[in-house]
């Protein structure tokens, strides 16, 4: 017989989803539930039992609905990562107090092109976190039925920017929305993440044909950066598309191939003008045109010697320092506050890439993992290469460190960008079958 419409057993479950304070998987557990009582009371009438007392025996042999319940509550919860967005504040707080520091200190604060950052990033947080509250209740895998659009709307994006935006302070890909300004080319490499995130999962890499498709999706969006131009997000997209893929799947010797098919154009683009060769390699001597490209490459190793452990306080101007508020922050508060500061925020940043990384290892979905695993390249490639280029390690290629610099475009993206990793984490005890 089956145990569906009993007032008991109906009861019984109840009292249990009651106690379940994931809603989502409440029908999977009745269905679950459902079929124990149906296998329990068939058990007791073979046995000869009446009706009524079979299905006392199975609510009896179930045991208290309080403890299943509070069982399943536990098996199903769905709480956010506190320690990632305690670290995230942490980062925020930190870009926030360093930002507010150098405009008070600085020159800069005098000239027309950055009134008042501190509040514009305010404003920008405001956004960011009212925006990514919209993502609270929802479950990111129903965003992979769209990835391929998400791809389409990426591309057609990247090209009309190409013809809609403005530079800023020379960085292209901006549009100027009053006294607002948003990077178009950085918001679509989280756009491209995400949907390729969802295309690779799954994904046939063993077919030539489906690995051909792949390595044209992956090129594509590239292309678009380089002719642009813009190094700097096609560095980010491609490590981060990369790992994708990797985790996806994609064939080692495929991965080589592609690696040099992209360095060939990168060469051809680098070739194409001498002094991007010249500005490229400068950080390797910068002695060799002290007055010219190395120029800040000698001011970067002096600035960061002479910080001293507890640093040099608010003498920086911005002759000594240009963009210390974007792509020099971090020899900024190594100057400043020392290097004391400079290891502490390391380290932080350190834990955070850790704890995205442990979040994306523990996923057990397949679309969670690889998204979660892009977006923590995508912010590991950002710091390293911000932090190499301040201690005059690597070119510059303009990468500001998240959370930290100024920019409205990418403080949203990286909150937008946790709100999708804490949503993967707060999903991960929800079965896919609930969400639909």
């Amino acid at each position: 017989m089956s145990a569906i419409g009993n007032k008991k057993i109906d009861n019984y479950i109840d009292d249990v989803c009651s106690r379940v304070k994931n809603k989502k998987v409440h029908k999977l557990i009745k269905v679950e539930l459902l079929c124990h009582f149906d296998d329990i009371i068939e058990d007791c009438l073979d046995k000869g039992m009446s009706k009524d007392d079979a299905i006392k025996q199975a609510i009896l042999q179930m045991g208290s609905s309080e403890v299943i319940g509070d069982d399943l509550n536990k098996a199903h919860k769905t709480n956010s990562d506190l320690l990632l967005l305690v670290i995230t504040a942490i980062l925020v707080f930190f870009g926030m107090f360093t930002l507010g520091f150098v405009q008070k200190n600085s020159p800069m604060n005098s000239l027309e092109y950055y009134p008042n950052l501190l509040g514009k990033s305010f404003v920008y947080l405001i956004i960011s976190i009212a925006i990514s509250l919209l993502f609270v209740k929802l479950d990111y895998r129903k965003l992979k039925k769209y990835s391929k659009f998400i791809y389409a709307f990426s591309i057609l994006l990247m090209i009309l920017t190409t013809f809609i935006s403005s530079p800023v302070n020379g960085v292209i890909g901006y549009i100027q929305i009053g006294n607002f300004s948003f990077n178009l080319l950085t918001i679509n490499t989280l756009l491209l993440v995400v949907a390729l995130s969802g295309i690779f999962d799954n994904y046939n890499w063993n077919s030539k044909k489906h690995c051909f498709i792949g390595i044209l999706l992956l090129i594509a969006p590239s292309l678009i950066f380089i002719i642009t131009p813009s190094l700097s997000n096609a560095s980010i997209y491609l490590l981060s598309a990369f790992t994708i893929m990797i985790i996806s799947g994609f064939k080692v010797r495929y991965l080589i191939l592609t690696i040099s098919s992209l360095f060939a154009i990168f060469l051809a683009f680098l070739l194409s003008e001498a002094y991007r060769i010249e500005r490229f390699f400068a950080f390797s001597n910068p002695s060799k045109d002290p007055s010219g490209a190395g120029w800040i490459y000698n001011q970067l190793s002096s600035l960061n010697l002479s910080a001293g452990i507890l640093g040099q306080g608010n003498n920086l101007t911005s002759i000594t320092l240009p963009e210390a508020h974007t792509d020099f922050v971090f020899t900024s508060i190594i100057y400043s506050f020392g290097w004391i500061a400079g290891i502490i925020l390391l380290a932080v940043i350190l834990g955070f890439i850790i704890r995205i990384g442990f979040i994306g290892a523990n996923t057990k979905d397949s679309y969670g993992k690889l998204l979660v695993s892009g977006i923590c390249s995508l912010f590991a490639v950002q710091f390293l290469l911000s932090i190499l280029a301040n201690l005059s390690l690597s070119p510059i290629l303009s990468v500001n460190m998240p959370f930290i610099s100024y920019g409205g475009s990418q403080l949203l993206i990286n909150i937008l960008s946790i709100a999708i990793i804490n949503n993967v984490y707060k999903q991960r005890n929800t079965p896919l079958i609930s969400t639909f």
